[in-house]
């Protein structure tokens, strides 16, 4: 009788282990999980108020400059789609969270789930294009100022993609006191005539073409279009995975409350950012690389086309003022080198150069 008493007690201390251990699993699991948190900022502009998405470590011990970072995107935006996509191993806002950095992005005006000019709600011819840089550079201001006041830091790091990446260098220059490190991701950089032809007068290629109206729309054959002409058709399913491609596209499309009220569907993007596209491959840059004073880096796809070798090269060296400076380049990838399978040199490429 002794002994079957002795085994029951054996039984119910070795489950109140295992008990006591899956709780403590389930704490630390609760201590490291990532914590999401959205905002609505109040803008520069009347009636401008701008989305902003937050992750971070729920544990997070200390949060400086050093660790915090404004991820900015570029089109067809928004930041809370391109850098923080819904699928394991795709969220570059993840990542950076996870690692111990407390991260943010920001919706520009005209894009996601920030305000949409008033002019979007009207025929596109009725109006010029819609968002350019200035505008900008108040919304990024506001995303910047909220995250200092937020975290008591006075500056943060900042990663630019795209045209995204050409507004945050802009940004570095206007305000060096803000910008603790510069990451430019697929910078609009340096001439190129395809560009200039594409977004410029059709009498007159070296002006912008103001007529394209307010805003345009873009449906997924849109927005696969140059993506798919990037890569060569035998390797585009060595670089991307389909799943990948529809959960973007898809997410792209319900960022956009009136992607449903078209046919096929849509999102409605602003064209003020086409144009400063076009005068920057026209060759006048928006920003002078001689007046970033930010620690840089510069990161290009092998297959990127919106700044050369030679123009990132260009860029890399008129970096004169930045304390320190480098490039980074991935191999087998694209502009956007975000959504596809070589993603990780990007993340863990940038990810040492901020935890230099």
């Amino acid at each position: 009788m002794d002994h079957w008493l002795r085994i029951g007690r054996m039984c119910r201390v070795a489950l109140a282990v295992v008990a006591i251990s899956a709780s403590a699993v389930g704490a630390a699991e609760q201590e490291n999980a990532i914590v999401k948190e959205e905002f609505l900022v109040q803008g520069r502009d009347q009636g401008v108020k701008l989305f902003v998405r937050e992750k971070r470590l729920s544990n997070l011990p200390k949060i400086t400059k050093e660790n915090v970072v404004l991820f900015v995107h570029g089109l067809p935006g928004p930041g809370s789609v391109i850098f923080d996509l819904a699928l394991p191993g795709y969220s570059w806002l993840e990542y950076v969270a996870e690692r111990g950095f407390d991260a943010f992005t920001v919706d520009i005006r005209g894009f996601g789930r920030s305000t949409r000019p008033p002019e979007m709600k009207e025929s596109p011819e009725q109006n010029l294009p819609l968002v350019r840089a200035d505008q900008v550079m108040r919304d990024i201001d506001v995303a910047v100022d909220y995250i200092r006041s937020k975290r008591k830091v006075d500056k943060v790091n900042i990663i630019g993609h795209s045209i995204g990446a050409s507004w945050s260098a802009l940004y570095a220059t206007m305000h060096p006191e803000k910008v603790n490190k510069l990451v430019m991701y697929g910078a609009i950089y340096g001439k190129n005539s395809t560009f200039v032809s594409t977004f410029g007068d059709p009498t007159n290629t070296d002006r912008p073409h103001f007529e394209m109206g307010a805003y345009r729309y873009l449906s997924r054959k849109a927005m696969l279009e140059q993506w798919d002409g990037w890569i060569k058709a035998e390797l585009q399913d060595d670089w991307r995975d389909r799943e990948v491609i529809d959960a973007w596209i898809s997410t792209l499309l319900n960022s956009d409350p009136t992607a449903k009220q078209r046919t096929p569907e849509s999102i409605q993007v602003p064209n003020g950012p086409y144009i400063d596209w076009h005068e920057i491959h026209a060759g006048r840059s928006l920003f002078d690389p001689a007046r970033i004073k930010a620690p840089t880096m510069i990161v290009r796809g092998s297959a990127e086309e919106l700044i050369s070798n030679e123009a990132a090269e260009e860029l890399l060296q008129k970096l004169t003022s930045a304390p320190s400076k480098r490039r980074l380049d991935i191999g087998d990838s694209t502009h956007y080198a975000i959504l596809e399978k070589n993603r990780l040199l990007l993340y863990r490429g940038v990810q040492n150069f901020l935890e230099e």
